[in-house]
């Protein structure tokens, strides 16, 4: 082949990048709608203790892990946990966690997750088992590719800045997130409905 040559088209290449920019659009048109709800809530769990929004108290967690620090922010009481040679946190969130009424002290908010900001907590990281969200069967480390159906792609979720891949599902009273990135699930999310 001479250099005043073109080499010919490579059809295959140009059929892939075709079929690429009509998945594009077609999801691009799709509304940003939620998914439907599951019929059962979803929970973190491990051999000690199952967290349940609205469900689990503050005394319980306490009864078992101790009294946590409170980190990122003052109402937040973390946790550190090792996991496979890992260090991972478990922050948790109570409904007016310092107010004796009945219903407070009540879990609201939760976080499982790989710590990733500098300058987190020297918490001493104890072995509480393996944590999973159920269900499911989600653990920190996992291929985000082995999501089920029940976990789809975050609508109107976590914002990309920290996390390239958050997808969700919905329950009865909450939502979970699975966040992560390069294919791996770095930080697990429940949240009651406000």
């Amino acid at each position: 082949m001479s250099d005043d040559e073109k080499p010919a088209p490579d059809f295959a290449m140009k059929r892939a990048v075709d079929i690429l920019a009509s998945i594009y659009e077609t999801n691009r048109a799709r509304r940003n709608v939620p998914p439907a709800p599951l019929d059962r809530p979803v929970v973190l769990a491990n051999e000690r203790l199952a967290f349940a929004l609205g469900t689990t108290t503050r005394e319980q967690v306490e009864r078992v892990f101790g009294v946590g620090f409170a980190y990122p922010i003052r109402g937040w009481h973390t946790y550190a946990a090792r996991e496979d040679g890992a260090r991972h946190f478990l922050s948790l969130f109570y409904a007016n966690g310092a107010s004796p009424e009945p219903g407070d002290g009540v879990l609201v908010a939760l976080e499982h997750y790989v710590p990733k900001a500098n300058g987190v907590p020297g918490l001493a990281a104890r072995d509480y088992g393996a944590f999973r969200l159920s269900p499911g069967d989600v653990a920190l480390g996992a291929a985000t590719a082995t999501l089920d159906e029940r976990y789809t792609v975050a609508v109107g979720g976590p914002a990309p800045v920290v996390y390239a891949e958050a997808y969700e599902a919905r329950f009865p009273g909450g939502v979970a997130y699975v966040m992560g990135n390069a294919g791996r699930v770095e930080r697990l999310g429940l949240y009651a409905a406000t």
